[in-house]
């Protein structure tokens, strides 16, 4: 009998990739753990202060799609380098802010920072292993954010009780200039594509399964993040069993990632999509019936998982689609995952003065939306192989 060992050597090659998404997604999270210090350091309040985190989403969301667009034609790695390098400068900025205006100017930098290193660490990470472990390499990336996510609030609320907010912000800095290091020695490189017109650049906006496949990137989120933002009052825990009901989200996020990379790889990017669909309507619902503490965060576990089991399939999908223009896809869809967030919050924040089961019942909804749009890229054929990814074809350089 011949036992099969799959080779996955490829993968370390895109392990440096995972610390810059790591800082990436601190930085994002980070600053949810001391708003209440920071809005009293500034003299404002804690919804004013909140603001820092919705400039951040919204600039990211705007910034991805255009900066993919204006520096497709950079070096991969030498790019992403640049970009965590400015991420960090600017967390020195944003922590000797002085006031809440200048501190959001910061914010509004960081986001822009931000919004290249994540679809250019995608890119580099899909140029560096062969195409059987593409999902793969896309969800170790993605990995990053979500292990920030599982440790980015708890961080900034224990670094701030022993420290202060600015301090926390100098951290996130030098964990960025730290991640540009790794990047620039360890990772593997991709060739921009030569200067290219406004219009070839933003082609791929204009092809129906792109659209479609953004859309339901759109609205996976948006169900994912309806109760996210109000876990608290969504899930009726107290604060100390709040702590182990965002843990075991985050660690269910980071095993929903790097899991759905495989399935992605093996079966396509639709089963497991539908999948985590199910899953997180069916989570949701026992999170708001709230049957009892064990259960819940088992729950919130499945939730996280269900959540973050997203971003690598549907990056699979947009290259298989369009690798010509991969930079440009992979933002578009960065812009789209954080276009859900915020559009999830700003639903939930009016929905849970209903109650849980109004938040329940639109997660089911959309989600449900979501899957039904899914199933229909399957029809979708891919660009044949012998024409994909002119830009990552090459091998890629140390």
């Amino acid at each position: 009998m011949i036992i099969y060992i799959e080779d996955h050597r490829p993968l370390l090659r895109c392990w440096p990739l995972l610390l810059g998404t790591f800082a990436v997604g601190t930085d994002a999270w980070v600053v949810a753990g001391f708003l209440p210090e920071m809005a009293d350091d500034l003299g404002v309040t804690v919804t004013a202060a909140g603001q820092t985190v919705t400039v951040f989403a919204v600039a990211y969301a705007i910034g991805a799609p255009l900066l993919a667009a204006w520096t497709c034609h950079r070096p991969r790695r030498a790019l992403m380098c640049v970009a965590l390098v400015a991420l960090g400068v600017v967390n020195l900025g944003a922590a000797a802010a002085p006031s809440l205006g200048l501190l959001l100017v910061a914010r509004v930098a960081a986001g822009l920072a931000a919004s290249v290193v994540t679809p250019t660490a995608g890119v580099l990470a899909a140029a560096s292993v062969p195409d059987t472990h593409r999902g793969r390499a896309l969800a170790l990336v993605i990995s990053g954010l979500t292990l920030a996510t599982a440790i980015g609030v708890p961080l900034g609320t224990v670094s701030s009780a022993v420290a202060n907010w600015r301090t926390v912000l100098i951290g996130v800095a030098v964990l960025s200039v730290a991640a540009a290091g790794a990047v620039r020695c360890l990772a593997p490189d991709a060739p921009g594509r030569g200067v290219i017109s406004v219009r070839r650049r933003f082609a791929p906006l204009v092809r129906s399964e792109i659209i479609v496949t953004l859309t339901v990137t759109t609205l996976g989120m948006t169900a994912a993040y309806l109760g996210y933002a109000y876990i608290a009052a969504f899930t009726r825990t107290g604060a100390e069993l709040l702590t182990v009901v965002l843990l075991a989200y985050g660690v269910g996020a980071l095993a929903g990632s790097l899991a759905s990379g495989v399935v992605a790889d093996r079966r396509g990017p639709t089963l497991g999509l539908t999948i985590a669909y199910l899953l997180m309507i069916g989570a949701v619902g026992v999170c708001a019936a709230h049957v009892g503490a064990a259960v819940t965060v088992v729950a919130a576990a499945v939730w996280g998982a269900a959540s973050w089991a997203q971003t690598p399939p549907q990056q699979q999908r947009l290259l298989s689609y369009d690798p010509e223009h991969a930079p440009m896809t992979i933002g578009l869809n960065a812009s789209a995952l954080y276009l859900g967030i915020a559009l999830g919050t700003a639903l939930g924040g009016v929905l849970i003065r209903g109650g849980p089961w109004y938040i329940a019942a639109a997660t089911a909804l959309i989600a449900l939306s979501a899957a039904a749009l899914n199933v229909t890229l399957n029809a979708r054929k891919p660009v044949a192989e012998r024409t994909i990814r002119p830009e990552l074809s090459k091998e890629p350089r140390a």
